[in-house]
């Protein structure tokens, strides 16, 4: 098989006209096998973007491997998106490598056959343990002359012993060109940096009981027919009646029956993070997890006014909410506990009860004191900041105002962050991360 490369650092490969089509179907046929190990099992993303680079490279398109044009068709972002705060390209070409390093120390580890996806390029190499890409032929085109080198200068002879060391030297130095290439490409992913927000979860993935998704609900409230219609048409009532007249029995009160949009979507980014992750998970609504489960499991609680553990939990923390409801008028803040005066991120006119244009959130990820168990707990003043901070828990594009204020070590401390919405026809924008705390 003939497969040769291009090594210089980060340089993009080329690979040579003389590549046959049994080479190139042998690496599809390695890229299948590679799909279908447990290193890449689940990884939906990873396999779509692999997929994408090994077949631009084999078709010699490689030339478009660049990441804003990759985020572009894989990952559906604007051509002219800013790659240096949105870094999905990077993050998944990282978690690749690690894949494929972990598919080659273990399923993988006889394979002749090597697909290495280089560090800081994402253009694949191909090649044969043991036979690494010797450098490009320079083609005849680009060679006019013809250059004679000089006769060598007769060399004396060496005594045999001499000769039996040069020979020991040599072969000592073509096992070290062999083996220290490999050795990069097998360890280089381990010594990367890990994205912040997998650092942050990181406590999650380790062995150990599933995690304990709580989610909010309320109770549902069912009314006769001719009742709702008052309610949404109060001119339907007629100047005689200025009021509703409401008997006991007929009401209907549903417990739990209940959850809000955004609340469930907040739900379904968690659960759906956490499943293609492969970490078992169980999911409960508030009157159903016990506290003895909050203190023996790594628990996920979403909601704050809404969710009795997650607004308990809040009120020991530096960042905390509060609100003050006055006949159908909500105003709803966050309190930062180090600072006097009045709050500075306040919701004046709570939605349904005004048109809400932004809200705030808070994300706590702190240890259970009474069992050493990691809970995090996350809620916006109202249901849309819910949704957007369940989005910034599980999308990496909107971790690099996090690194920014977050301080050293953070990684082993409690940790609170605040972020900002702004709510346009009821629908949410993208978070803002606006102070990070830890202790």
């Amino acid at each position: 098989m003939t497969m040769a490369g291009r090594v210089a650092g980060d340089e993009e490969h080329s690979f040579p006209a003389n590549m046959s089509e049994a080479d190139r179907a042998r690496i599809r046929e390695q890229l299948t096998r590679i799909f279908q190990s447990r290193a890449f099992e689940g990884s939906q993303r990873c396999q779509e973007l692999l997929q994408h680079l090994v077949t631009k490279t084999l078709a010699g398109d490689s030339s478009n491997l660049k990441e804003r044009l990759i985020g572009a068709e894989i990952f559906g972002r604007e051509y002219s998106y800013d790659t240096s705060s949105d870094a999905i390209v990077r993050v998944k070409a990282n978690e690749i490598r690690k894949r494929l390093a972990q598919y080659y120390d273990q399923t993988g580890r006889d394979d002749a056959l090597r697909i290495h996806l280089t560090t800081g390029s994402y253009v694949p190499r191909f090649f044969v343990v043991g036979k690494f890409p010797p450098g490009p032929e320079v083609p005849a085109a680009e060679s006019p002359q013809t250059f004679k080198a000089p006769a060598p200068a007769p060399v004396p002879a060496q005594p045999a012993a001499a000769d039996s060391r040069s020979n020991r030297l040599s072969s000592w130095w073509l096992v070290l060109v062999a083996v220290v290439p490999f050795a990069v490409w097998a360890f280089w992913p381990h010594f990367s940096s890990p994205h912040p927000m997998d650092v942050f979860w990181a406590p999650y993935f380790k062995t150990g009981p599933p995690v304990v998704v709580c989610i909010p609900a309320s109770n549902r409230i069912f009314l006769p027919d001719a009742v709702v219609s008052q309610l949404e048409d109060p001119g339907t009532a007629g100047p005689a009646s200025p009021g509703i007249t409401l008997k006991a029995p007929d009401a209907r009160v549903v417990p739990n029956g209940q959850m809000s949009v955004q609340n469930m979507r907040a739900t379904l980014s968690i659960v759906t993070y956490l499943s293609q992750n492969r970490k078992p998970l169980q999911v409960g609504l508030t009157s159903e997890v016990s506290l003895e489960q909050i203190r023996r499991g790594r628990v996920v609680l979403i909601g704050g006014f809404r969710n009795p553990w997650a607004d308990a939990l809040n009120q020991q923390m530096r960042y905390r909410f509060e609100t003050s409801l006055k006949g159908s008028h909500e105003t709803s803040w966050i309190r930062d506990s180090n600072a006097t005066g009045e709050p500075v991120w306040v919701v004046p006119d709570l939605w349904p009860f005004g048109r809400q244009t932004s809200d705030y959130a808070i994300i706590s990820r702190f240890f259970e004191p009474s069992s050493g168990q990691m809970v995090i707990a996350l809620s916006g003043l109202n249901g849309f900041g819910t949704q957007v901070a369940a989005e910034f828990l599980t999308d990496p594009k909107y971790w690099s105002r996090f690194s920014q204020l977050a301080p050293e070590g953070w990684d082993r401390k409690n940790c609170q962050i605040v972020l900002e919405t702004k709510v346009i026809r009821e629908l949410p924008g993208p978070p803002k991360v606006l102070a990070v705390h830890t202790w």
